[in-house]
């Protein structure tokens, strides 16, 4: 530890720490401008000048490491003059576009040079531009299908390069030209059109790159900011959302390093214009002779209530069925199937919608846990050895794939295994390409080597089968048991597989032979892709389980249940959707609702669900569009998106994190758990609750893994619940 004093208070820090990171932990703000912490640092804006004693010169603060008894001043004269120097230098020819730059209210630019600057320019002459256009007045150029850049504006503190390069591990852009000719550019029709693209724009500290979804919309001290979480996909990522008039003009990262240390991915960025579609579903719609008639929700409701209570009494419960969805908040997918359970009176309900394979119920409880991430994200970085296996991670899981991505360039091995190269594969010490479901004598082969003694026949035909050489096999193997720590990352490949539940014993007893069964930063982790799938598991949406991963089947589990919902719960297990859809063809299924699900688009069969769906006596559809499945409803219930409604969402790691509502649902629409909780209501059930809060409260008592929790518990940053 060194000790050192900044502006006369004494601080004890790490050996290696920087003055600028000394100073932030005593609250002492340095101004910056190339500085970003997850980047390394280049001390090229020279905003950051400190005075150290003892030293003939003003010193980096970003670059700069402690040492014992250091005394460091970051407000004198000296320093002050010199910020004020490095401002008028880059207002030299940095344009006074303020009034029209999209960065105008929160550039790191503008605010240092009222708080440095002079109202004052000694400079005379034509400021340098970077025409791109000879008939345009503003230089703008278009670098990629988000990303327009003015070069005028930037002052070349290469954070944009350098995160492309450091975190994104991307060269879509470079630094062209030398000294006052330099430049920001990608090289010639190559446009920057990676993932992770729009996080140039917010790194940026002034307006060079702005978005052209945002461009000219609104300014930003006009719009409201509401915290909330990703919908796209299972990382969980923090956001803010920037709105007015009930409409989200961007979307921007609110840091969280541990999920997302801070970055997003472009579809998390730019995918929210589906909330401003027009579109968008506004009023309950009743089908009658054959057309959708918009109605009150006191008609629609009382429809879909008396429908299914006839059916219920003439066909009984098991010809009644539930689809949930992974796009709804835990709070929704536990009433949801509270009103299965109860209201409708059976176990037929499932949120596994896109899959023809579906891993076992039981969730994490069986196999060794393996159904779900063992591992933090945060723990991703910290393995000796990474092996991923059938998954496209920066697809399914771009954040993740980050993660991955830093851990390698820190020194850590990486090896992929997939049924084709993927773009991870270019961080990999090997890019296992194996023949498409083999997976398993992969595994095979892998276990073999393990063991004592391999047979040479196996070795031979694991090869063969696979496609892989057997010198790889065996080195992969031996990585595996040498390596301190290894973290297994399977994706949809081992998830949508008809055998995936076997894979993943096959890779448990894997991590056994090669000793890391049980070790810090180890494990075997499937990686559930949608939003809320690991949520909507933990909450039940399941025909065998409860709350918690309970068995539907122990007395106890259901018993509790049954005392706080008031109500008997079937004993046997439902149907899955896949078997819901054939009990569909044969008559057994006559009812349905689905919330917040599209099965006809997201079963690999769709002309399979289309005809099941068609045969169905009674069909509702909660959604916030007229989707396919929609079109075949009975009764259409308007929901609302993420932005409109308050909830919480479980990610890939079994984060549990808050959602907060920026506005209401257009219309006459209304959040989901209402509309679950009328329709129940009116069907003679008490599920009378004031709000999500109260919702999550009833879950954390039903739920063993939920015990404990409360959302004031939760904070800006969420909680793990621990596996058991």
């Amino acid at each position: 530890m060194v000790t050192l004093t900044i502006d006369c208070k004494q601080v004890t820090v790490e050996e290696g720490t920087t003055i600028l990171k000394a100073a932030e932990k005593l609250g002492i703000e340095i101004p910056t401008f190339c500085f970003h912490d997850k980047l390394e640092a280049v001390g090229s804006c020279r905003m950051c000048l400190v005075e150290v004693e003892k030293m003939w010169k003003l010193q980096v603060a970003c670059a700069t490491t402690v040492s014992e008894g250091m005394v460091v001043k970051t407000d004198t004269p000296q320093v002050r003059a010199a910020r004020k120097g490095v401002l008028e230098f880059l207002l030299i020819n940095h344009p006074l576009d303020c009034p029209v730059c999209d960065k105008g209210g929160e550039c790191e630019l503008q605010n240092l040079v009222f708080k440095y600057g002079s109202d004052k320019s000694r400079y005379k002459e034509e400021k340098r531009r970077f025409p791109v256009d000879p008939k345009s007045k503003y230089d703008d150029l278009e670098i990629g299908p988000q990303i327009v850049r003015n070069m005028n504006r930037c002052i070349l503190c290469r954070k944009c390069v350098r995160f492309l390069n450091q975190i994104a591990g991307e060269t879509d852009l470079g630094t062209f030209g030398r000294a006052a000719k330099s430049q920001i550019n990608t090289l010639p029709d190559i446009p920057l059109d990676n993932p992770y693209s729009g996080n140039v724009v917010e790194i940026c500290p002034v307006g060079a790159l702005t978005s052209k979804s945002f461009r000219y919309k609104v300014r930003v001290w006009e719009t409201e900011v509401t915290p909330s979480i990703c919908p796209h996909c299972a990382d969980g990522c923090n956001i803010k959302l920037w709105t007015k008039d009930d409409k989200i003009y961007r979307i921007t990262s609110r840091r969280n390093d541990q999920v997302d240390e801070g970055f997003l991915c472009d579809k998390g960025r730019f995918g929210f214009e589906l909330i401003n579609s027009p579109d968008r579903l506004t009023q309950p719609l009743v089908r009658k002779n054959g057309e959708f008639s918009p109605v009150d929700w006191d008609e629609a409701i009382e429809l879909a209530a008396s429908r299914f209570k006839t059916i219920k009494q003439g066909s009984g419960t098991d010809s009644l069925a539930g689809a949930g969805s992974s796009k709804l908040t835990n709070e929704e997918s536990y009433l949801f199937q509270k009103f299965v359970r109860v209201a409708l009176g059976t176990n037929n309900v499932d949120h596994r919608i896109g899959s023809k394979h579906l891993l076992p119920g039981s969730s994490l409880r069986d196999n060794g846990h393996v159904f779900g991430m063992v591992n933090s994200i945060a723990e991703i970085e910290k393995a000796q050895l990474m092996l991923v296996l059938g998954c496209d991670l920066e697809n399914e899981h771009p954040i993740l794939n980050l993660r991955v991505i830093k851990s390698v360039r820190s020194g850590n091995s990486l090896v992929a295994a997939n049924s084709k190269s993927t773009r991870l594969s270019r961080f990999a010490e090997d890019d296992l390409i194996y023949k498409k479901g083999t997976e398993a004598v992969l595994l095979n082969g892998l276990l073999h080597e393990l063991g004592e003694n391999p047979p040479q026949t196996n070795r031979s035909k694991s090869s063969e089968t696979t496609g892989i050489a057997v010198e790889k096999i065996r080195e992969l193997a031996q990585a595996l048991k040498k390596a301190d720590s290894v973290i297994i990352l399977c994706g949809r490949e081992i998830a949508d597989h008809p055998e995936s539940s076997e894979l993943l014993s096959k890779l448990q007893n894997l991590m056994r032979l090669a000793g890391d069964q049980g070790r810090a930063n180890s494990g075997v982790n499937l990686l559930l892709t949608e939003c809320n799938s690991q949520g909507a598991m933990d909450c039940g949406v399941l025909p065998d389980r409860l709350p918690g991963c309970a068995d539907i089947a122990d007395d106890d589990s259901r018993g509790k249940a049954e005392q706080i919902w008031n109500a008997k719960i079937p004993q046997s297990p439902g149907q899955n959707f896949n078997q819901m859809l054939e009990a569909i063809h044969q008559g057994k299924i006559k009812a349905m609702y689905v919330a917040g699900a599209d099965p006809v688009n997201e079963y690999p069969e769709p002309a399979y669900v289309r005809d099941a769906l068609r045969k169905l006596e009674f069909l509702v559809v909660q959604d916030i569009l007229s989707t396919e499945t929609a079109k075949l409803a009975h009764v259409v219930l308007p929901g609302a998106s993420f932005a409109e409604k308050e909830g919480t969402l479980t990610n890939v790691e079994g984060r549990i994190q808050r959602a907060r509502r920026a506005f209401d649902p257009p219309g006459n629409s209304k959040a989901d758990c209402h509309i679950i909780s009328m329709l129940a209501q009116v069907m003679g059930y008490d599920f009378d609750y004031k709000s999500p809060v109260d919702i999550f409260a009833e879950l954390a008592r039903v739920s063993p893994i939920h015990e404990g929790m409360s959302w004031a518990k939760l904070g800006d940053t969420g909680k793990r619940w621990q596996r058991a």
